[in-house]
């Protein structure tokens, strides 16, 4: 048993009971689903829920009890997860981009029905252009070539989306910090002419910190991922097991960090969790009396 197959539970469990959580919170709560940032997090809960469930146990079980085939099939399953993650995050990350950055076009441009559209598109993308393929290739009946299409999948799902996610979150960033002088300039100018008014929080710190530090986890569980796959390609630095199950247990912290994210930096999620727990406090403390 080394380390990986030893700490490589800790982050599955926390990524699997957290997504559920979350996905299950959103589900059942009706303010919650009527959110449309919200539609965006149960996609993306789901997607590392996913990845919880089908990498590093997946990796164990067929590591130990199955055939090379059931392996390839299990990480086909895993990477299909990762990939539908990653494309959740830019899903998410544009629909804010264009709630921060385009305010007066956002209504009119993200409806619900495109929300659903662009959120599905996040799991039929990947599941049409690596999962069909790779599958039909690990049971035997397709033939690929597999430099090619690993270097379009890497292309498509990490390097393209990392300066993607870069470049918006920086711009989601400026634009916020622009906002926050103005909406401050204006609560001054509303105390002064009236002390006894209460002030009111920005309405869009929340979700620019949500997506800030999504972005940023991503950035930082998947950069040994880049530079895994730099070595895959070139031989400029090995590829060796050691860096792939690196790569592996950063993946699924990453996964597990979501959830921690949104429960403790987004608002609404959190005055939700706020009234499940101590409500059934206060009813047990109610039923005691």
């Amino acid at each position: 048993m080394n380390w990986y197959w030893i700490l490589g539970w800790l982050p599955s469990i926390f990524a699997v009971v957290g997504n559920a959580f979350v996905f299950c919170l959103i589900c059942s709560r009706r303010k919650l689903r009527r959110a449309v940032p919200n539609l965006f997090i149960m996609s993306q809960a789901l997607a590392d829920l996913g990845v919880g469930l089908s990498f590093f146990p997946a990796h164990f079980i067929c590591g130990f009890l199955f055939s090379s085939c059931v392996r390839r099939i299990a990480e086909d399953i895993a990477v299909f997860m990762i990939y539908s993650s990653t494309a959740s995050i830019c899903a998410m990350t544009l629909d804010r981009y264009l709630a921060i950055v385009k305010p007066f076009t956002y209504a009119t441009v993200m409806t619900r029905r495109r929300v659903l559209y662009l959120i599905a598109s996040s799991w039929v993308v990947p599941l049409i252009s690596f999962f069909v393929p790779s599958f039909c290739t690990s049971l035997g009946g397709c033939s690929i070539n597999r430099k090619v299409t690993i270097i379009t999948w890497t292309t498509m799902f990490e390097f393209i989306p990392c300066v993607v996610l870069i470049l918006a979150t920086v711009k989601i960033v400026s634009s916020v910090k622009k906002y926050y002088h103005e909406f401050a300039n204006i609560q001054f100018q509303l105390r002064y002419n009236e002390p006894s008014r209460k002030s009111v929080r920005f309405p869009k710190l929340s979700t620019a910190r949500v997506i800030v530090t999504v972005v940023i986890c991503f950035l930082v569980c998947y950069s040994l991922e880049f530079y895994s796959s730099i070595c895959f390609f070139t031989k400029l630095c090995k590829f060796t097991d050691d860096i792939f199950k690196a790569v592996a247990f950063l993946i699924v912290t990453n996964s597990a960090i979501n959830p921690i994210a949104y429960a403790l930096l987004k608002r609404d999620i959190q005055r939700e969790m706020r009234t499940l727990f101590f409500k059934g406090k206060q009813s047990t403390a109610t039923s005691a009396v």
